[in-house]
């Protein structure tokens, strides 16, 4: 439940970061992506323990992934220099949220070319107050952007403004 929880977080961050300033819709995703595919490297689990432990946290944590999908993003957005600004900001969100808000597995950021890799020796654990801080603000954010986007996009009459 609170690995689930702790994913949820990811998207919703990287939907605040994407709701920063105007954006499309496509731009928005592009920006989401970078900050929860990087959770895909974990599909090693189905292959076993050992497939799990040699790629989580390295192929889709690292700077590889990253740079190919800031490539993607360049080449997709509608306001491209922006977007992959923010996606890269979404992404090292993602990392920052691993490293200190449930240790684990360390973060090989420059994975295939070095397994070196990041740490903090003062995580939370995953059910810490800390991370119900962080759940519950990201939800309160998301909240609001919600509520923002349906009032500015309501007609005049609706939101008092007549």
């Amino acid at each position: 439940m609170l690995t689930a929880l702790h994913f949820f977080t990811h998207i919703g961050l990287s939907w605040i970061v994407g709701a920063a300033g105007h954006r499309t819709m496509r731009d928005r995703w592009l920006i989401v992506g970078a900050g929860v595919l990087p959770d895909l490297d974990g599909i090693g689990i189905l292959w076993g323990q050992h497939a799990y432990d040699a790629v989580h946290r390295a192929a889709g944590h690292g700077l590889l992934f990253i740079v190919l999908w800031l490539l993607l993003v360049v080449a997709l957005a509608d306001r491209r220099w922006p977007t992959a600004a923010l996606a890269a900001v979404s992404f090292h969100l993602h990392l920052l949220l691993d490293v200190v808000g449930t240790g684990g597995l360390p973060i090989r950021y420059f994975w295939p070319f070095s397994d070196a890799s990041w740490t903090y020796a003062g995580h939370w654990t995953l059910a810490s107050w800390q991370n119900a801080v962080v759940m519950g603000g990201t939800l309160l954010g998301v909240l609001w952007i919600g509520w923002r986007t349906a009032r500015l996009n309501a007609p005049a009459a609706a939101r008092g403004d007549a």
